[in-house]
């Protein structure tokens, strides 16, 4: 059974890594001009996922 402080601890870590991911593929587009589209469009919507789950575990509270 999953905990509050679990719960809000798995949210953390999911948004810490999709940023990382995003950053990553940031990264490679615009700077090293290694565009991999695909992975950018991914990145940013996980990142928009966790966010929005995030927001609304905040909110159900």
């Amino acid at each position: 059974m999953k905990t509050e402080s679990t719960s809000k601890s798995e949210s953390i870590v999911f948004i810490f890594c999709t940023s990382l991911g995003l950053g990553y593929a940031l990264v490679n587009h615009f700077i090293l001009d290694k565009p991999k589209t695909e992975l950018l469009l991914e990145m940013i919507c996980l990142f928009m996922l966790s966010i929005a789950s995030w927001q609304r575990k905040k909110n159900i509270k």
